[in-house]
């Protein structure tokens, strides 16, 4: 009897510390990059995922001066197999919307593959760039450079 409660015991242990991995999410790190000769202000959602970006943002996105940068990680919350940041900037009429996105993809024949993507839309004569910098291949962690031209 005594080992039956240790082997229960020892089952849901082993359950809770794997569900504790599976349900760890990606952290984008975002770095902006502001090249034009004004301030770039930071725009509050208007999206569910742009307000969702902001509240996993830590530190919080905000404005960044003429030849300025900033950095922040945005991390997702609960067990999503998604991972991603929306944000837009602007300055006058120039605006970037910047996303990213990571998706744990499964393959026919139950092979699951990461995913990560990246897009820039640019209005007003900006030029907005993104690119992936870096991966962890072992956390699925990655950064990103967003740059506003």
């Amino acid at each position: 009897m005594k080992n039956v409660k240790t082997i229960k015991c020892s089952i849901v242990a082993i359950a809770m510390l794997s569900t504790g991995v599976a349900v760890a999410t990606p952290q984008v790190t975002v770095n902006l990059i502001n090249n034009l000769a004004e301030p770039v202000s930071y725009q509050p959602g208007s999206s569910q995922n742009e307000r969702t970006t902001y509240a996993n943002a830590s530190p919080k996105p905000s404005d960044v001066p003429a030849g300025g940068t900033e950095t922040y990680v945005v991390r997702a919350t609960g067990s999503s197999p998604i991972t991603y940041a929306m944000v837009t900037y602007k300055s006058g009429s120039k605006s970037c919307r910047f996303t990213t996105s990571y998706l744990m993809n499964a393959t026919p024949g139950g092979v699951r593959t990461p995913k990560w993507n990246k897009s820039a839309v640019a209005s007003g004569g900006a030029r907005c760039e993104i690119s992936i910098t870096s991966v962890n291949y072992a956390s699925h962690d990655w950064s990103v450079n967003l740059i506003m031209r």
